[in-house]
Protein backbone atom coordinates (compact mmCIF):
# COMPACT_ATOMS: atom_id res chain seq x y z
CA UNK A 1 0.00 0.00 0.00
CA UNK A 2 2.86 2.41 0.98
CA UNK A 3 4.47 1.70 -2.48
CA UNK A 4 1.47 2.22 -4.13
CA UNK A 5 0.53 5.28 -2.39
CA UNK A 6 4.01 6.97 -2.93
CA UNK A 7 4.14 5.86 -6.75
CA UNK A 8 1.34 8.50 -7.06
CA UNK A 9 2.96 10.64 -4.95
CA UNK A 10 0.04 10.66 -2.10
CA UNK A 11 2.01 8.96 0.65
CA UNK A 12 1.85 12.49 2.59
CA UNK A 13 -2.07 11.83 3.18
CA UNK A 14 -1.68 9.11 5.16
CA UNK A 15 1.51 9.84 7.15
CA UNK A 16 0.36 13.17 7.94
CA UNK A 17 3.20 15.42 6.34
CA UNK A 18 0.15 16.89 3.96
CA UNK A 19 -1.24 19.33 6.33
CA UNK A 20 -5.08 20.68 4.62
CA UNK A 21 -4.31 24.26 4.13
CA UNK A 22 -7.07 26.39 6.04
CA UNK A 23 -10.43 26.41 4.00
CA UNK A 24 -11.15 29.94 5.10
CA UNK A 25 -8.29 31.94 3.93
CA UNK A 26 -7.17 29.29 0.90
CA UNK A 27 -10.02 28.12 -0.37
CA UNK A 28 -9.08 26.51 -3.57
CA UNK A 29 -6.10 25.31 -2.24
CA UNK A 30 -8.60 23.35 0.38
CA UNK A 31 -10.58 22.01 -2.38
CA UNK A 32 -7.67 20.46 -4.31
CA UNK A 33 -6.36 18.96 -1.39
CA UNK A 34 -9.98 17.54 -0.44
CA UNK A 35 -10.29 15.91 -3.69
CA UNK A 36 -6.96 14.64 -3.15
CA UNK A 37 -7.77 13.15 0.26
CA UNK A 38 -11.17 11.54 -1.29
CA UNK A 39 -9.19 9.43 -3.82
CA UNK A 40 -6.77 7.82 -1.31
CA UNK A 41 -9.14 7.15 1.53
CA UNK A 42 -11.77 5.15 -1.48
CA UNK A 43 -8.26 3.39 -2.44
CA UNK A 44 -7.60 2.62 1.03
CA UNK A 45 -11.74 1.55 1.88
CA UNK A 46 -11.77 -0.39 -1.03
CA UNK A 47 -8.99 -2.75 0.15
CA UNK A 48 -10.40 -3.58 3.35
CA UNK A 49 -12.91 -6.51 3.77
CA UNK A 50 -16.72 -5.61 4.23
CA UNK A 51 -16.87 -5.74 8.39
CA UNK A 52 -13.89 -3.66 8.85
CA UNK A 53 -14.79 -1.23 6.35
CA UNK A 54 -18.40 -0.49 8.09
CA UNK A 55 -15.66 0.48 11.54
CA UNK A 56 -14.27 3.09 9.50
CA UNK A 57 -15.79 4.49 6.78
CA UNK A 58 -17.90 6.68 8.87
CA UNK A 59 -15.89 7.40 11.72
CA UNK A 60 -13.19 8.91 10.12
CA UNK A 61 -12.82 11.73 7.13
CA UNK A 62 -9.24 12.13 6.45
CA UNK A 63 -7.04 9.34 4.86
CA UNK A 64 -4.52 10.06 7.65
CA UNK A 65 -6.95 9.18 10.26
CA UNK A 66 -8.37 5.91 8.62
CA UNK A 67 -4.88 4.66 7.95
CA UNK A 68 -4.15 5.63 11.87
CA UNK A 69 -6.67 3.40 13.09
CA UNK A 70 -5.41 0.58 11.04
CA UNK A 71 -2.19 0.67 12.14
CA UNK A 72 -3.30 0.34 16.06
CA UNK A 73 -5.46 -2.12 15.28
CA UNK A 74 -3.57 -4.48 13.15
CA UNK A 75 0.21 -3.58 14.41
CA UNK A 76 2.21 -6.20 15.68
CA UNK A 77 5.27 -6.66 17.53
CA UNK A 78 8.64 -7.28 15.26
CA UNK A 79 10.19 -9.35 17.67
CA UNK A 80 7.91 -12.82 17.03
CA UNK A 81 8.29 -12.07 12.87
CA UNK A 82 12.65 -11.81 13.38
CA UNK A 83 12.22 -14.75 15.46
CA UNK A 84 10.48 -16.44 12.83
CA UNK A 85 12.91 -15.02 10.00
CA UNK A 86 15.69 -15.86 11.82
CA UNK A 87 14.62 -19.51 12.39
CA UNK A 88 13.70 -20.25 8.65
CA UNK A 89 17.08 -18.79 8.09
CA UNK A 90 19.06 -21.44 10.47
CA UNK A 91 17.29 -24.51 8.97
CA UNK A 92 16.87 -23.50 5.62
CA UNK A 93 19.28 -25.95 3.35
CA UNK A 94 19.41 -26.88 0.01
CA UNK A 95 18.31 -30.71 -0.16
CA UNK A 96 16.89 -31.16 -3.66
CA UNK A 97 16.53 -27.76 -5.13
CA UNK A 98 18.97 -25.90 -7.74
CA UNK A 99 21.49 -23.47 -6.36
CA UNK A 100 19.39 -21.03 -7.71
CA UNK A 101 16.03 -21.59 -5.75
CA UNK A 102 18.13 -21.90 -3.10
CA UNK A 103 19.89 -18.82 -3.36
CA UNK A 104 16.60 -16.96 -4.16
CA UNK A 105 14.67 -18.63 -1.06
CA UNK A 106 17.64 -16.77 1.31
CA UNK A 107 17.80 -13.74 -0.36
CA UNK A 108 14.20 -13.50 0.27
CA UNK A 109 14.27 -14.41 4.04
CA UNK A 110 17.57 -11.54 4.36
CA UNK A 111 15.78 -8.68 2.85
CA UNK A 112 13.00 -9.31 4.91
CA UNK A 113 14.98 -9.75 7.93
CA UNK A 114 16.73 -6.39 7.00
CA UNK A 115 13.46 -4.35 7.17
CA UNK A 116 12.92 -4.99 10.74
CA UNK A 117 16.63 -4.51 11.42
CA UNK A 118 18.96 -1.28 11.78
CA UNK A 119 21.09 -0.21 9.11
CA UNK A 120 23.88 -0.23 11.50
CA UNK A 121 24.71 -4.09 10.36
CA UNK A 122 27.00 -3.73 7.61
CA UNK A 123 30.01 -5.35 7.07
CA UNK A 124 28.78 -8.33 9.63
CA UNK A 125 26.03 -8.94 8.02
CA UNK A 126 27.35 -9.78 5.13
CA UNK A 127 30.10 -12.02 6.12
CA UNK A 128 26.92 -13.36 7.97
CA UNK A 129 24.70 -13.68 4.88
CA UNK A 130 27.66 -15.61 3.11
CA UNK A 131 28.41 -18.05 6.27
CA UNK A 132 24.99 -19.41 6.17
CA UNK A 133 24.52 -19.34 2.31
CA UNK A 134 27.99 -21.97 2.65
CA UNK A 135 26.09 -23.15 5.24
CA UNK A 136 23.57 -24.65 3.71
CA UNK A 137 24.93 -26.06 0.14
CA UNK A 138 24.70 -29.94 -0.08
CA UNK A 139 28.12 -31.78 0.85
CA UNK A 140 28.49 -32.36 -2.82
CA UNK A 141 29.76 -28.67 -2.89
CA UNK A 142 32.05 -28.86 0.12
CA UNK A 143 35.32 -28.32 -2.52
CA UNK A 144 34.06 -24.76 -3.83
CA UNK A 145 32.64 -24.19 -0.91
CA UNK A 146 36.38 -24.48 1.03
CA UNK A 147 37.58 -22.35 -1.98
CA UNK A 148 35.64 -19.58 -0.81
CA UNK A 149 36.54 -19.64 2.50
CA UNK A 150 40.13 -19.65 2.25
CA UNK A 151 39.83 -16.37 -0.26
CA UNK A 152 41.75 -13.36 1.63
CA UNK A 153 39.36 -11.35 2.00
CA UNK A 154 36.45 -13.31 1.42
CA UNK A 155 33.79 -12.52 -1.48
CA UNK A 156 30.64 -10.88 -0.85
CA UNK A 157 27.97 -12.63 -0.79
CA UNK A 158 27.05 -12.23 -4.75
CA UNK A 159 30.05 -13.34 -6.01
CA UNK A 160 29.87 -16.78 -3.51
CA UNK A 161 26.59 -17.29 -5.58
CA UNK A 162 28.04 -16.52 -8.65
CA UNK A 163 30.96 -19.23 -8.20
CA UNK A 164 28.16 -22.03 -6.93
CA UNK A 165 26.20 -21.50 -9.88
CA UNK A 166 29.04 -21.74 -12.17
CA UNK A 167 30.53 -25.54 -10.62
CA UNK A 168 26.65 -26.41 -10.85
CA UNK A 169 26.39 -25.50 -14.64
CA UNK A 170 29.65 -27.39 -15.24
CA UNK A 171 28.12 -30.65 -13.40
CA UNK A 172 25.26 -30.67 -15.60
CA UNK A 173 27.22 -30.14 -18.54
CA UNK A 174 29.85 -33.19 -17.56
CA UNK A 175 26.44 -35.15 -16.76
CA UNK A 176 25.09 -34.17 -20.05
CA UNK A 177 28.30 -35.39 -22.09
CA UNK A 178 28.29 -38.88 -20.19
CA UNK A 179 24.95 -39.47 -21.09
CA UNK A 180 25.41 -38.89 -24.66
CA UNK A 181 28.26 -40.77 -24.92
CA UNK A 182 27.09 -44.06 -22.53
CA UNK A 183 23.98 -43.70 -25.91
CA UNK A 184 26.81 -43.36 -28.69
CA UNK A 185 28.60 -46.31 -27.75
CA UNK A 186 25.39 -48.56 -26.80
CA UNK A 187 24.22 -47.70 -30.32
CA UNK A 188 27.64 -48.43 -31.80
CA UNK A 189 27.25 -52.07 -29.86
CA UNK A 190 24.12 -52.94 -30.94
CA UNK A 191 25.22 -51.85 -34.66
CA UNK A 192 28.48 -54.75 -33.96
CA UNK A 193 26.07 -57.28 -32.91
CA UNK A 194 23.61 -56.68 -35.66
CA UNK A 195 26.63 -56.64 -38.20
CA UNK A 196 28.21 -60.08 -36.74
CA UNK A 197 24.14 -61.17 -36.98
CA UNK A 198 23.92 -60.46 -40.78
CA UNK A 199 27.75 -62.25 -41.08
CA UNK A 200 26.50 -65.27 -39.25
CA UNK A 201 23.53 -65.56 -41.54
CA UNK A 202 25.61 -65.15 -44.68
CA UNK A 203 28.16 -67.73 -43.62
CA UNK A 204 25.23 -70.04 -42.86
CA UNK A 205 23.75 -69.23 -46.33
CA UNK A 206 27.00 -69.92 -48.06
CA UNK A 207 26.93 -73.33 -46.27
CA UNK A 208 23.68 -74.33 -47.79
CA UNK A 209 24.71 -73.51 -51.21
CA UNK A 210 27.39 -74.93 -50.91
CA UNK A 211 26.30 -78.48 -48.86
CA UNK A 212 23.28 -78.17 -51.66
CA UNK A 213 25.44 -78.09 -54.19
CA UNK A 214 27.51 -81.16 -53.15
CA UNK A 215 25.00 -82.76 -52.90
CA UNK A 216 23.36 -82.44 -56.40
CA UNK A 217 27.25 -83.34 -57.78
CA UNK A 218 27.18 -86.60 -55.40
CA UNK A 219 23.81 -87.29 -56.96
CA UNK A 220 24.94 -86.43 -60.42
CA UNK A 221 27.98 -88.47 -59.48
CA UNK A 222 26.23 -91.59 -58.54
CA UNK A 223 24.11 -91.65 -61.63
CA UNK A 224 27.06 -92.01 -63.64
CA UNK A 225 28.32 -94.59 -61.74
CA UNK A 226 25.27 -96.66 -62.23
CA UNK A 227 25.66 -99.56 -64.54
CA UNK A 228 26.14 -98.53 -68.57
CA UNK A 229 28.05 -95.65 -67.10
CA UNK A 230 31.11 -94.14 -69.16
CA UNK A 231 32.32 -92.57 -65.77
CA UNK A 232 33.10 -95.86 -63.74
CA UNK A 233 34.15 -95.89 -60.09
CA UNK A 234 33.84 -92.30 -58.08
CA UNK A 235 37.65 -91.02 -57.38
CA UNK A 236 38.28 -88.26 -54.49
CA UNK A 237 40.04 -85.13 -55.53
CA UNK A 238 41.71 -84.62 -52.43
CA UNK A 239 43.27 -87.80 -51.65
CA UNK A 240 42.90 -89.03 -54.79
CA UNK A 241 41.62 -92.68 -53.58
CA UNK A 242 39.03 -94.10 -55.93
CA UNK A 243 35.78 -95.51 -54.17
CA UNK A 244 34.51 -92.13 -52.01
CA UNK A 245 33.97 -88.45 -53.35
CA UNK A 246 35.78 -85.45 -51.46
CA UNK A 247 32.81 -84.60 -49.22
CA UNK A 248 33.01 -88.18 -47.82
CA UNK A 249 37.43 -88.20 -47.53
CA UNK A 250 38.21 -89.33 -44.15
CA UNK A 251 41.62 -87.13 -44.53
CA UNK A 252 39.68 -83.80 -45.09
CA UNK A 253 37.30 -84.56 -43.13
CA UNK A 254 37.95 -86.84 -39.92
CA UNK A 255 38.22 -90.73 -39.16
CA UNK A 256 35.58 -91.92 -37.89
CA UNK A 257 36.46 -93.55 -34.18
CA UNK A 258 36.17 -97.15 -35.43
CA UNK A 259 39.17 -96.41 -37.95
CA UNK A 260 42.38 -97.55 -37.53
CA UNK A 261 43.86 -94.41 -38.57
CA UNK A 262 41.20 -91.92 -35.81
CA UNK A 263 44.05 -91.11 -33.75
CA UNK A 264 44.88 -88.40 -36.74
CA UNK A 265 42.46 -86.51 -35.85
CA UNK A 266 42.78 -83.25 -34.35
CA UNK A 267 40.98 -81.60 -31.69
CA UNK A 268 40.00 -78.44 -34.10
CA UNK A 269 38.09 -80.70 -36.28
CA UNK A 270 36.11 -82.49 -33.91
CA UNK A 271 32.68 -80.73 -34.20
CA UNK A 272 33.46 -80.28 -37.84
CA UNK A 273 33.81 -84.01 -38.21
CA UNK A 274 30.51 -84.63 -35.54
CA UNK A 275 28.34 -82.90 -38.24
CA UNK A 276 29.52 -83.62 -41.58
CA UNK A 277 30.01 -87.28 -41.15
CA UNK A 278 26.27 -87.67 -39.87
CA UNK A 279 25.23 -85.54 -43.45
CA UNK A 280 27.37 -88.16 -45.05
CA UNK A 281 26.00 -91.01 -43.43
CA UNK A 282 22.95 -89.74 -44.21
CA UNK A 283 23.90 -89.25 -48.15
CA UNK A 284 25.82 -92.48 -48.52
CA UNK A 285 22.35 -94.43 -46.76
CA UNK A 286 20.06 -92.65 -49.14
CA UNK A 287 22.66 -93.84 -52.08
CA UNK A 288 22.78 -97.08 -51.42
CA UNK A 289 18.81 -97.37 -50.78
CA UNK A 290 18.37 -95.45 -54.22
CA UNK A 291 21.30 -98.34 -56.00
CA UNK A 292 19.86 -101.43 -54.34
CA UNK A 293 16.97 -102.16 -56.09
CA UNK A 294 18.77 -101.78 -59.16
CA UNK A 295 21.84 -103.61 -58.63
CA UNK A 296 19.69 -106.45 -57.13
CA UNK A 297 17.76 -106.26 -60.39
CA UNK A 298 21.27 -106.32 -62.33
CA UNK A 299 22.53 -109.73 -60.41
CA UNK A 300 18.70 -111.53 -61.06
CA UNK A 301 19.60 -110.76 -64.89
Amino acid sequence: MTMALNSKNKLGFVNGTIKPPPEETDSDSYATWSRCNDVVHSWIINTLIPEITDNVIYNYTTAHEVWEDLHERFSESNAPRIFEIQREITYHQQEQLSVSAYYTKLKGLWDELASYSDASYGAQQDQQKLMQFLMGLNESYSAIRGQILLMNPLPSIRQAYSSVSQEEKQRLLATRTTTDYSGSEAMVVRSHNRTNQFSTVERMEKYDRFYNSSHENRRHDQDKRRPGSSRGTPQCFHCGDIGHFIDTCYQLHRYPPVHPKARQNTNKNQNHFNSTHMANHISASLAKDTEKPMVTGILKA
